[in-house]
């Protein structure tokens, strides 16, 4: 299993650490669930290394409060026909969103699994093998399973990261533009065709979700915080931590979660007015503005720009000295 490079960690600045995501309670995920995943492959044709991605993204592993307080893995809301129990959490919506409760993670699974199996504008996915889990991922995206732009990459990025493929027997497929892969296509048909890289090659969707999880942060300038993760988005965070979304735009001085990018970071409360680490100084970096480094500190950009006698939109200059408390 080559998850070796997502174990790295590095201080970022004097003050605060930055850790990797760890790689543990997302490979204790897997072998909690993947005979479940591979029972719904059975069932229902829905590649089992697919359905573990979307888990991992979707439940963070299993740690997320719904996955914990209601067995739902998949963000599941209680609409339709639905007479279970719900619970009430944050998302993208002005009021607490409902969503589905779960005796067990299993029926979780098995949910998710009709969800996509019974809805029309995901049945061209089953015209791919279950094998070919590019083409589910892409084609999961184009029928707006969900909102993030970058949730085919990330589900390759889990897929290729943790080896994932091998769970059904299949093979790491190569990137970029190549031929269907249908469902009548076996591995040995893809081996042949070329269509495989060696599992020691790094695919570009593994190489950015790596890059990515080794910079998760715990806090910065005592301000909880996190990264905005491959497949991830503000309305997912609100979920995951049960903040709504209007106040991770007011912590994070934003109108528009369009200006976040998977990497950045989002405080989970409001900034701090004058930095409290060791630093007392900062050197203006190329193309940065007070925005960015307020980020950086956990600073609030009016404070920060009132330090310093600027006003918000003031343009930096590379080496300009900066105040930070």
């Amino acid at each position: 299993m080559k998850t070796a490079n997502l174990l790295v960690f590095f201080l970022f600045y004097s003050s605060f650490w930055v850790f990797a995501q760890s790689p543990t309670q997302i490979q204790t995920y897997i072998d909690q669930y993947k005979s479940l995943a591979l029972e719904q492959e059975r069932l229902y044709g829905i590649p089992a290394p697919v359905t573990l991605a979307q888990g991992i993204i979707e439940s963070t592993a299993g740690q997320s409060e719904l996955a914990t307080n209601a067995n739902n893995h998949f963000g599941i809301k209680a609409l339709g026909n639905w007479s279970g129990e719900i619970y009430q959490a944050w998302d993208d919506e002005p009021v607490k969103s409902k969503f589905r409760v779960y005796a067990s993670a299993k029926e979780s699974f098995e949910d998710h699994s009709r969800l996509i199996k019974d809805n029309s504008r995901y049945q061209s996915l089953f015209n791919f093998s279950v094998f070919d889990y590019r083409s589910w991922a892409n084609g999961l995206q184009k029928a707006g399973y969900a909102t993030a732009q970058n949730y085919a990459k990330a589900l390759i990025g889990y897929i290729d990261a943790y080896q994932l493929y091998t769970i059904n027997g299949g093979v790491k497929l190569k990137p970029g533009k190549k031929k269907v892969i249908t469902k009548t296509v076996t591995v040995e048909e893809l081996v042949k065709d070329g269509e495989v890289l060696d599992d020691s090659e790094t695919s570009e969707e593994e190489e950015e979700l790596i890059s990515i999880c080794q910079k998760f942060v715990v806090d910065i300038n005592d301000v909880r915080c996190t990264i905005l993760y491959p497949g991830e988005t503000l309305s997912s965070i609100a979920l995951k931590y049960d903040i709504p979304k209007h106040r991770l735009l007011e912590f994070n001085e934003i109108k528009d979660e369009s200006v976040l990018h998977e990497g950045d970071i989002v405080y989970l409360q409001k900034k701090k007015k004058k930095y409290h680490g060791a630093q007392d100084y900062y050197r203006v970096q190329a193309g940065e503005n007070l925005f960015d480094i307020a980020q950086r500190f956990g600073i609030r950009t009016e404070s920060l720009a009132k330090m310093n006698h600027k006003d918000l939109f003031s343009e930096l200059k590379e080496g300009e000295k900066l105040r930070l408390k």
